[in-house]
């Protein structure tokens, strides 16, 4: 129960809105120690989209991205128009994931985190999909993760 997806209703609305209005959750109250910043939500983002869904999806990214920055870190937020489609990317200066274990995060119940549910990063990437769009991860060169979901506009 806990991981099922609601059936999505899509509508057209404003993916940055969206963005916008869930990290904005965030900032107003931030973890400790953990500073939240918002980039390149300026242009809007027309899209067909289930803003609960996508809601959803963020804000597992955004948990995750705060757990591994506990105690001192910074978590990105980015949505930019690339084409026909939005990338939404949040990114940490946490540890990353083991090159072994990359390929393995989006699996349900699979988790990196001791203690996690190994559910978040699978919800994501149904809703991605459920949308037409996709998901990935990488390490960065200077550490933590980027996770991207990838959908299409109108």
């Amino acid at each position: 129960t806990f991981s099922r997806i609601p059936k999505s209703v899509r509508v057209p609305g404003d993916l940055a809105e969206t963005v916008r209005e869930v990290v904005e959750g965030y900032r107003a109250a931030p973890p400790a120690g953990v500073e939240i910043v918002l980039a390149g939500t300026g242009e809007s983002l027309p899209a067909r989209f289930d803003a609960r869904l996508v809601g959803r999806a963020l804000r597992n990214l955004l948990e995750n991205a705060i757990r591994v920055s506990a105690g001192g870190g910074q978590v990105t937020i980015e949505a930019e128009r690339l084409g026909d489609r939005a990338e939404i990317r949040v990114s940490d200066r946490g540890p990353g994931v083991p090159p072994e274990m990359l390929a393995r995060i989006f699996e349900p119940y699979f988790s990196t985190q001791v203690g996690g549910t190994g559910l978040g990063l699978s919800i994501a990437q149904r809703v991605a999909e459920e949308h037409g769009g996709s998901i990935r991860a990488r390490n960065l060169a200077a550490g933590g993760l980027e996770v991207t979901i990838t959908m299409p506009l109108l």
